[in-house]
């Protein structure tokens, strides 16, 4: 039995030898695991002050900053304060931070780095030496079981050895379990302990920042009252500015004729003095234009560079040389200096500038003749009349223009008597007719009289306040232009006098509500209320009246309706009716179409059965073809006579929905309707799949209207977007011949290369058609396109023979469309 129970008991042991050595790997893993977790902890930790204190770092010098920024304003009280006090609490909160980088670092830096350099290296050493002992034990093992039974002696040698090692072990392996129960013990305190005290120090932290807001945020209110009442302040004296900026033009005009008055009437004066900087063009390769600061001295025009520089000789003798205006540039405001043997460019900063030093070196050049004819004896006198001034004084007279009229004498003197009127500029004329469009007058939104600016693709004046918030939605929104101040092409004029304020306003304020929670927006109101009146009215059009749905009768049948869009009357050129004649036709055109406009839309009329889109109108829409000259929807192919129906075709009530409500009005060249399905969601790129996949762009293309492309482009028509054939608005412009068209797409960018389902291009299919004006258009865009390419980055932004072309035919378009119907 005693033999059985050893045995058993061997057995045990061994069993437990295996479990002990199986947890002792396990908890080994686990210690290896803990220690890598740990040590990336503490690495984190260490990033995250580093970062901490170079943000600190920025912190500080952002304060100082501040404080620097508070000395500029130490003259004022209110800044310098707030300044002062939002530096002090910045400065506090600086010092707060760092605290919290210190305890941080403190915590779990500096604590669990001691923990993995104490107790788990002590750990690490203690397996060393158990492994050290496990691999004597099992050479003892070894040893002993190979003894011999010859040598006794060698035999005992090696059991005493193996009873040793059995004892050294036995210790070992117990004081090593020992170490590591004691690990896996203290482990969760110490990481537990480790960051409560970050917690803690995170705590303090917020706890200080928000004692140090409350005492803050009623001096933080204060402030923000201040800043509202001096931003409303601002709001006056910008407009005050305005006012006063108008009165300060009006007012250098004035003067700058009088002033032209009186040199002439002073045949005395010794010198002739104006001075100014111009642009200069310079004759290198590029022809880049370059700043220069002018003097019309002692006969002479000369320049420099800065106040110190020595003046250049441009031209010695005033006598020889012309001046006249240069409108073929693309840039505005040029005018020519032309001597016998060059010719110099100089451009303005303005209309008034540039009349102003057309006029001082056209009287520079009288008084130099009157001076030398002053001081050289006769026969000189004789030869220089004969030679000079007959060209010169030719050349004087037919620059000015025709409200101008001079006065000379047989040998090139003005009469210093006759004083020429100050001509009107074309910002002046401009404006003039814009406000004369029905409803311009007052902004579209606040009703503040005579507004400055104008959102061109909506076709509305504004006042400076309100362009502010509309400029603010975006240009997908609203593109804010002003009146005064940027160029305005033909086509943009023609679009702003098919709308106008009042128009805009039966869409948008179809339907305000009398008890309407949103205050409406006045001349006088503060920028929240205007920017909540605005944006409800354009953004969130709360005040549209929907299209019109399918009554349903008692007997509960659909009464189907048809609809239709007026069609807005084409006027050739050679027929102008007056603004008298213009009403009395707009109202017996509307009493021919409706008999009672209906309040199903906007703009809407109807009969028992049929909704006439358009029909609406007032007559002030009509006289719109007669507000600006150049405005009238002159077609570039057709005449009034051509244009017999007065409606696009008749469609049921069932496909009535804004895309086709634009597509209709594009075809009837109605933009007052398509503005309203604009507002209605209408895309300006859907597609009529009944009508080979046409744009409504493509229908205005085919309209012939310019006015009606322009409005469709300016509210985010694709150009370039193709219908079922592949054709693009281009091709359909030059299948048509609209030259004009043509000319506004290639402006805007067309893929002159894009071909059809036939393989054609917009040039193939003109020269099919033998249309040498657009011939003439593509193969310039094409070559200029070619040489931008070939001269890269540093090259002219656009060849002065492509933009003139280009000019002519834009103005031509909108002035003469009948000069260009050469295919008709």
């Amino acid at each position: 039995m005693s033999v059985i129970a050893k045995a058993l008991g061997l057995s045990l042991l061994l069993v437990y030898l295996q479990d002990l050595e199986a947890s002792l790997e396990e908890a080994e893993e686990d210690i290896d695991i803990l220690e890598t977790r740990l040590d990336k902890v503490v690495k984190l930790c260490n990033h995250m002050i580093e970062v901490g204190k170079t943000f600190n770092t920025a912190n500080i010098n952002f304060t100082r900053g501040v404080q620097e920024l508070v000395m500029y304003f130490k003259q004022d009280d209110v800044v310098s304060q707030s300044l002062g006090r939002f530096t002090h609490d910045m400065t506090e909160i600086q010092k707060y931070q760092s605290i919290l980088l210190d305890q941080a670092h403190r915590s779990i830096c500096k604590t669990l780095h001691n923990f993995i350099r104490n107790d788990i290296r002590k750990i690490k050493e203690a397996k060393k030496h158990f492994d050290k002992l496990s691999d004597d034990m099992d050479n003892a093992l070894v040893k002993h079981a190979q003894a011999p039974k010859s040598k006794p002696q060698e035999y005992e040698d090696a059991h005493n050895t193996l009873t040793a090692m059995k004892s050294a072990f036995s210790h070992t392996s117990l004081d090593y379990v020992f170490q590591m129960n004691i690990l896996h013990s203290k482990k969760r305190f110490d990481v537990l302990d480790t960051m409560l005290a970050y917690m803690h120090a995170q705590n303090a932290y917020f706890h200080q920042g928000n004692d140090l807001f409350n005492d803050l945020e009623p001096y933080m209110k204060q402030l923000a009252n201040q800043v509202e009442e001096l931003s409303a302040k601002a709001a006056v004296d910008r407009k005050e500015m305005e006012e006063r900026h108008t009165l300060v033009q009006q007012k250098e005009v004035v003067e700058s004729s009088d002033e032209e008055a009186s040199s002439e009437n002073e045949s005395e004066a010794a010198d002739i003095k104006m001075e100014g900087y111009l642009f200069k063009r310079t004759s290198g390769k590029f022809k880049s234009w370059v700043r220069r600061y002018f003097m019309i001295h002692e006969d002479q025009l000369v320049y420099r560079k800065r106040s110190k520089d020595n003046l250049t000789i441009m031209e010695e003798d005033l006598r020889l040389c012309l001046v006249k205006p240069h409108v073929e540039l693309d840039r505005r405001f040029c005018f020519e200096v032309v001597s016998p043997t060059r010719s110099h460019m100089l451009q303005a900063d303005s209309a008034e500038e540039c009349s102003a030093w057309i006029t001082a070196i056209q009287t520079g050049v009288s008084q130099a003749f009157r001076d030398r004819s002053r001081s050289l004896p006769t026969k000189e006198l004789e030869r220089v009349n004969t030679n000079g001034p007959s060209n010169t004084e030719a050349t004087t007279v037919s620059s000015k223009s025709p409200t101008q009229s001079t006065s000379t004498s047989s040998s090139g003197e003005n009469n210093p008597s006759t004083t020429a009127p100050h001509p009107v500029t074309a910002k002046q004329t401009r404006m003039k007719q814009l406000l004369s469009i029905p409803g311009n007058n007052q902004c579209c939104d606040c009703g503040s009289t005579e507004p400055r600016w104008a959102s061109i693709n909506l076709g509305i004046t504004l006042c400076i306040e309100c362009s502010g918030i509309h400029r603010s939605f975006g240009v997908h929104m609203s593109k804010v232009r002003s009146v005064t101040l940027d160029s305005w092409e033909p086509e943009l004029l023609k679009v702003m006098a098919e709308l106008g304020n009042t128009i805009i306003n039966r869409i948008y304020e179809a339907d305000v509500p009398e008890s309407s929670t949103i205050t409406r927006a006045t001349s006088h109101c503060n920028r929240n209320v205007r920017e909540a009146w605005i944006r409800a009215k354009y953004v969130d059009k709360s005040f549209m009246r929907k299209l019109p749905k399918i009554n349903i009768q008692n007997n509960g049948e659909d009464q189907i309706k048809k609809w239709s869009v007026v069609k807005r009357k084409r006027r050739s050129p050679s027929r102008q009716l007056s603004p008298e004649d213009a009403v009395a036709e707009g109202t017996k055109n509307n009493t021919q179409m409706v008999q009672g406009e209906s309040q199903d839309s906007g703009l809407g009329g109807s009969t028992s059965d049929v909704i006439l889109f358009g029909a609406g109108l007032d007559t002030s829409a009509e006289m719109a073809d007669n507000v600006l000259v150049d405005s009238d929807e002159s077609s570039t192919s057709e005449t009034e006579d051509a244009d017999t129906k007065s409606t696009t075709s008749l469609e049921d009530f069932t496909k009535l929905h804004p895309d086709m409500l634009l597509y209709k009005a594009a075809q009837a060249r109605n933009l007052p309707v398509m503005r309203e399905a604009l507002a209605q969601g209408a895309d300006p790129n859907w597609s009529n799949e009944d009508d080979d996949k046409k744009n409504p762009l493509m229908e205005a293309t085919l309209t012939g209207s310019i006015a009606a492309c322009e409005f469709l482009l300016l509210n985010g028509a694709k150009v370039d977007k193709t219908d079922k054939k592949g054709r693009t608005a281009l091709h359909h412009a030059t299948i048509m011949g609209h030259t004009g068209q043509v000319c506004q797409f290639l402006k805007r960018g067309a893929n002159q290369h894009a071909v059809d389902e036939e393989g054609k291009d917009p040039l193939t299919i003109a020269v099919e058609s033998a249309n040498a004006d657009i011939v003439t258009l593509l193969r310039l865009a094409k070559l200029n396109e070619e040489m931008r390419e070939t001269e890269g980055v540093f090259g002219n932004p656009g060849d002065e023979t492509f933009n003139d072309v280009f000019r002519d035919f834009a103005t031509m378009a909108s002035e003469n469309p009948e000069k260009l119907n050469r295919n008709k």
